[in-house]
């Protein structure tokens, strides 16, 4: 092989690796994009104590709280509940209570957290009826379909499961 052939190959080489370079930035670019428009958001459901650091007793609460990991806003309009799989599913929208609550609808940012409650000393008979009026079956079963959903403005509704703290809570108030 001479010397001007072994240019033409390397040139030809470079070609191929220069192209296939540009196809991998294209694909890495899209993915960056669309992995941007999503929500992303760690969440948690459970029972909550706070301490007001005034002497009195912690007030007990159901909390959601919501973080947004996401480079978009996400604006959260309501949270719910469902229970049972498919047909057998039921739902219901849940209102907040008490003084440390945030209230709908609440816009989180990139790194932003929010925390919405239901306080057992604004609302004590809310475990009992929540337990016996909504979820009904208190199995063991049927608890593991309980979820907790975040409704945002996009239209996306979020499914979080709620800490075992609540699920035992539940099974007390039922019996």
């Amino acid at each position: 092989m001479t010397l001007d052939q072994h240019f033409q190959l390397w040139n030809t080489i470079g070609t191929w690796v220069a192209g296939a370079a540009t196809v991998g930035a294209v694909i890495l670019s899209l993915h960056l994009a669309r992995r941007a428009e999503r929500i992303r958001v760690l969440t948690a459901v459970g029972v909550r104590l706070v301490f007001a650091g005034d002497g009195t007793p912690a007030e007990e609460h159901v909390g959601f709280t919501i973080v947004n990991l996401g480079d978009r806003s996400v604006t959260i309009n309501s949270i719910g509940w469902r229970v049972g799989k498919g047909k057998n599913a039921r739902h219901s929208m849940q209102r907040l209570y008490g003084q440390y609550t945030a209230q709908y609808p609440k816009q989180l940012v990139h790194g932003e957290q929010a925390t919405f409650m239901v306080s057992f000393l604004a609302q004590p008979s809310w475990p009992k009826e929540f337990a016996t009026g909504f979820v009904q079956d208190l199995s063991q079963r049927n608890l593991r379909t309980l979820r907790a959903l975040i409704h945002t403005s996009v239209g996306e509704t979020i499914e979080v499961k709620p800490e075992e703290n609540l699920l035992q809570r539940l099974r007390e108030v039922g019996t």
